[in-house]
């Protein structure tokens, strides 16, 4: 029997922390599946005989998997962070995670098929937020518009070697919002014209009139956007450039481009939306104006359940 580590953290799962252990030990180096040992007699999650817990590292750490049955979920608030030396290595961690049932996320954070997070972080990321200044601040606005890290770009920020059209590309703008409901039902009140008409408004002194959406690659939606008091409107219209069904729409202004993303997280959905800022009012009144549709559209959701 080899001895057990000072310090092991314990992994709870439903009931196949073996399955979790055998992935965790093909993909990553220095990782091993260790001792299997069953249930004595039955237990909450299980039976006797049953695997009850499954000893293994990941790079080097000690882990034990516990097969504690449903009670309990994996969140953000714990992940491994593994460091990357480039991006092929990145690619390889990330792929594989995600390939195998996993799901991504935003700033080099994705999950595992059970539930687990994983921080795939390039040491050029995080050596450029140790830099400091302006360095660290380009670096980290790069990051902000991330799912996988992309290692060139980061690499870009920090030496402001960007391109001719990237420098001169619309300054980006991101806000969002945490929305406490499921996925489909998040999905359907954002692409929905009368879900629309009732949310899509920056204040009380104006509304949506009337909505319209086409929802697939090059279709149209316009809503009608109009002061309640009669004294000013605008059509806000565009064309969709790419739709991912529960996770990504993208769609183009004429002369600016705006991504909205739906993370499904355990008692929420993240809805971020990226768009490029335009020239004829200050930088903080178009962040606060989409900030507060995106609240609305938060408060209406909550209002449906």
């Amino acid at each position: 029997m080899s001895p057990i580590a000072k310090t092991t953290i314990c992994l709870w799962y439903n009931h196949d922390a073996y399955e979790a252990a055998h992935f965790y030990a093909q993909t990553f180096p220095n990782s091993v599946v260790g001792a299997i040992h069953r249930a004595p007699s039955d237990f909450p999650g299980g039976k006797a005989g049953d695997v009850l817990t499954v000893e293994f590292t990941v790079f080097g750490i000690a882990c034990i998997g516990l097969n504690g049955g449903d009670v309990f979920k994996h969140s953000e608030a714990f992940s491994f962070q593994v460091a990357t030396d480039d991006q092929a290595e990145t690619d390889r961690y990330w792929d594989a995670i995600v390939g195998n049932g996993g799901a991504e996320s935003q700033c080099g954070w994705c999950k595992d098929k059970w539930g687990l997070s994983w921080q795939i972080t390039p040491r050029a990321l995080t050596d450029a937020m140790a830099m400091g200044g302006d360095a660290s601040k380009r670096a980290f606005e790069a990051m902000m518009t991330m799912g996988k890290i992309d290692v060139a770009k980061i690499e870009a920020a920090v030496s402001g070697a960007m391109n001719a059209a990237e420098t001169q590309s619309p300054q980006k703008i991101t806000v969002q919002v945490a929305v406490p409901a499921p996925i489909d039902t998040v999905w359907r009140a954002y692409t929905t014209p009368a879900d629309i008409n009732l949310w899509n408004a920056a204040s009380d002194d104006w509304q949506t009139t009337g909505a319209t959406v086409d929802l697939r690659v090059g279709g149209k939606f316009s809503s009608r956007m109009e002061a309640k008091d009669g004294s000013m409107g605008f059509d806000f219209a565009g064309t969709y450039t790419k739709i991912v069904e529960h996770s990504l729409i993208e769609y183009d202004l004429g002369s600016r481009t705006v991504q909205v993303k739906f993370v499904p997280r355990s008692n929420d959905v993240l809805v971020q939306v990226t768009f490029d800022a335009e020239d004829e009012n200050a930088i903080e009144m178009q962040r606060d104006g989409w900030q507060a549709i995106l609240d609305n559209f938060s408060r209406h959701v909550e209002s449906q359940k």
